[in-house]
């Protein structure tokens, strides 16, 4: 997934690069940071493109991949390794690759790239290039301190919303607009403001959203809740603002966007696109910038309970299923709502 520049301080995973010539120790550097870094709970990932043709094992396996499958899985005892054909070589489609959670990517290159470097003393740096930190072969040990602290210096500062951000752009397409991430810090700060952890896959979170637009998206990824779970209902009142049920405590809270907020996003100047300055001044604000919140009722009607249906009747003019209270009494008995009204408007004509 591709990640729009402006959003690296807060969106990862961070990519760094170790580069240098043939020989000059690119990977016995990766291999000291690889462990180092994991040492202080990020995860970290490798990432190298070479001309060289993978050693897979003259057995089963390399006889299977050699019939051209879309993917191979093998499970060893010490591993498990994916292997897909190879693909488009630019780094944002290998970058796509990895799994979710990763926090940083260390991409070993012999060629620029345009995220920031870790140069070996053999090189120049080139035009544009920003370098982090250098490394000798001869010394290769020592450096590594200073190294893990420049990488690690790279990373999102709030990982909670790192990863938010990160669900929200999957289920929006990799689009980032700024109602998307309004959306992603509302989601974030019900979920705070209650205690109730996620995303949420045991139903006790119950979430009625306000809008119809880019911030549901980011709702729904981030809590969890899903208008097929019955735990996320719609109510479009183009208002962007959500209530929050937490059905095990039973506590409600309701979280609005400030009246107020995109004059004072704007007013803060962080681009010269009105909607960039909106978006960046969204990740930025503290939450109490950007939203009001106040207690709201727990209670939720037995028709709109997560769970299966509590009635199911058979319209009596179209003979379809209608569940969960939804049918509407009429003189020939309960019908669906588009029959209930069809039956509305052709006795208004009528009498017309």
């Amino acid at each position: 997934m591709a990640i729009d520049g402006s959003l690296l301080p807060y969106v990862g995973p961070a990519v760094v690069c170790v580069r240098g010539p043939s020989r000059s120790g690119k990977t016995a550097l990766c291999e000291r940071l690889v462990a180092a870094i994991e040492a202080r709970g990020k995860r970290v990932a490798y990432l190298k493109r070479t001309h060289h043709a993978l050693d897979l094992p003259d057995k089963a396996s390399g006889r299977i991949w050699q019939r051209g499958p879309s993917a191979m899985v093998l499970r060893a005892t010490d591993r498990l390794q994916l292997t897909l054909p190879p693909g488009a070589r630019t780094v944002d489609s290998l970058l796509a690759c990895f799994p979710p959670g990763i926090d940083l990517v260390l991409l070993e290159t012999h060629t620029a790239e345009p995220f920031p470097t870790i140069l070996s003393d053999r090189l120049l740096p080139a035009a544009g290039e920003e370098v982090i930190g250098r490394w000798a072969l001869e010394t290769v040990e020592a450096g590594v301190p200073g190294l893990v602290e420049a990488a690690l210096a790279r990373l999102p500062s709030d990982r909670n919303l790192d990863l938010a951000l990160r669900a929200a752009l999957r289920m929006h397409g990799s689009h980032v607009c700024a109602g998307l991430v309004l959306g992603t810090r509302l989601a974030l700060h019900g979920a705070a403001l209650l205690g109730v952890e996620v995303p949420d896959g045991k139903k006790r979170l119950v979430v009625t959203v306000e809008t119809d637009r880019c911030a549901v998206d980011a709702i729904q990824a981030v809590t969890g809740c899903r208008p097929g779970k019955r735990t996320m209902r719609l109510l479009d009142y183009g208002k962007l603002a959500a209530t929050f049920i937490d059905q095990w405590e039973g506590r409600a809270i309701r979280v609005a966007a400030r009246g107020e907020l995109r004059e004072l996003a704007t007013a803060r100047g962080l681009a010269e696109d009105r909607h960039e300055a909106q978006r960046l001044a969204y990740l930025a604000m503290d939450a109490e910038e950007l939203f009001n919140w106040s207690p709201a009722d727990a209670a939720i009607a037995q028709f709109d309970l997560p769970g299966p249906p509590r009635r199911r009747v058979l319209c009596a003019t179209c003979g379809e299923e209608v569940s969960d209270g939804r049918e509407i009494p009429t003189e020939s008995g309960s019908c669906c709502r588009p029959c209930a009204l069809a039956v509305q408007v052709s006795r208004e004509t009528e009498a017309v």
